[in-house]
């Protein structure tokens, strides 16, 4: 059976009510992937403590079904110092310990840089070794907790202007780079290791790919595109997001974004403002972009927990983040017509009107 879950920042106890309150209104267990910022909860000690005393209140005020902690967003002044931030991850793993948490998600990323900066990483294969190493002290850490590692797609930064980004050898998660990361979690007999999609992220990753397939010439010393190699533009001859997706993935992402169609993919002279837009929109509220989410049952399957990561709407707050509850809605919609009601909540019947 498919579950979902809702976001909320664990340092911020207005938000954890209101995701209680929204999925009990809705008549679904009460899911939620805590967001963490770094510098503002487990970062420090003292907002490393408020942050777990507003989820035990939390989790007193409602009957909690599962957490999952997310590592905070890298630190670009640290990550283009360091090929990977593994202390953030171990400060999560002990902020899981603590509020007992059963998962947490971690980005795949190496060796990244800002905007056009050169290449500190050699090759696409080495950074994948270096990053599995990482994975399998991380693996230990964790006692048996989960790690699921999460594609990242194009790490575009705020202002989301095509300007500024982080990059790396290991942004995109390829689908066949998924299948070798299973190969190696299985061969070091990583029980607690899993990989999964965000599919909006994944949807960049797609654009990105797609236009510079047919566009390789003049895209080729274009570092938005870098690290998509020959090798990978062998592998298919188009790439959609749900690609990325299948039903072994025991967790999901879901926002929408906006995929750029054959015939916009292949023009001669693609609008960079067009093409910037495909690569920096992500979090949009589902409908609102071009996710064909009617297909999303078919690929993730029927069990699982869908997480919607969707930005509030214009008008709305990160508190009463209504387009997050709309999404859910849309979501549990699809997946009861699609799969004759196998997700949480459907004895209720169809989706809360939200």
């Amino acid at each position: 059976m498919v579950d979902f879950s809702l976001k909320a920042a664990a340092i911020d106890k207005e938000q954890l009510g209101a995701r209680g309150r929204a999925m009990t209104e809705l008549g679904l267990p009460v899911n939620l992937e805590l967001h963490t910022f770094g510098a503002r909860d487990i970062d420090s000690r003292d907002s490393f403590k408020t942050a777990i005393a507003n989820v035990e209140r939390f989790k007193a005020d409602h009957s909690v079904n599962g957490l999952v902690v997310h590592v905070p967003l890298q630190s670009v002044a640290v990550v283009t110092s360091r090929d990977f931030d593994a202390d953030q991850c171990l400060r999560s793993i002990e902020f899981a310990d603590r509020v007992g948490a059963d998962a947490i998600v971690l980005h795949r990323y190496w060796g990244l840089v800002f905007g056009e900066g050169a290449p500190r990483a050699v090759d696409k294969a080495s950074a994948e070794i270096a990053f599995n190493e990482v994975i399998r002290d991380l693996a230990d850490a964790a006692s048996g907790k989960r790690l699921l590692v999460e594609n990242v797609g194009h790490y575009s930064l705020l202002p989301r202007d095509g300007r500024n980004y982080l990059s790396g050898p290991l942004d995109h998660f390829f689908p066949w780079e998924i299948a070798r990361f299973r190969d190696f979690v299985r061969q070091e007999g990583l029980d607690n290791v899993e990989p999964f999609v965000d599919v909006a992220h994944a949807a960049l990753s797609s654009n990105l790919f797609n236009r510079k397939r047919v566009a390789y010439s003049s895209l080729r010393d274009d570092p938005r595109f870098a690290w998509i190699s020959e090798e990978d533009l062998q592998e298919v001859e188009w790439l959609h997001p749900f690609d990325f997706v299948d039903s072994d993935m025991p967790y999901l992402h879901a926002s929408d974004a906006i995929l750029l169609d054959r015939d916009q993919i292949a023009k001669d002279a693609l609008d960079e403002a067009v093409l910037t837009r495909s690569i920096v929109s992500e979090g949009l509220e589902v409908g609102s972009g071009s996710l064909p989410f009617e297909r999303l049952p078919d690929r993730f399957g029927r069990t699982g927990t869908i997480v919607l990561e969707v930005d509030p709407a214009v008008g709305e707050s990160h508190i009463e983040n209504g387009a997050q509850r709309r999404s859910l809605g849309a979501l549990r919609e699809i997946y009861r017509k699609r799969t004759g009601g196998q997700c949480a909540g459907a004895e209720m019947g169809a989706a809360v009107s939200l």
